[in-house]
């Protein structure tokens, strides 16, 4: 397996973890304001991994 295709694999497996943590924070969270700032989050990384099923490619940012 080439470098870049196994560097890309790893970026995706990392933001697949994020959005397991960030899922699991927001349902420990009682804090509306923090609550807020985690589903922000959980958005951005679902809409780029969402992004990556459709087009193959996962931007940073």
């Amino acid at each position: 397996m080439n470098k870049k295709l196994e560097y890309g694999l790893r970026k995706i497996k990392y933001a697949r973890l994020r959005v397991t943590g960030l899922e699991r924070a927001y349902d420990q969270e009682s804090s509306p304001i923090v609550k807020r700032a985690l589903l922000n989050c959980l958005r951005k990384e679902k809409d780029k991994l969402n992004d990556y099923e459709v087009t193959g490619i996962y931007e940073e940012d």
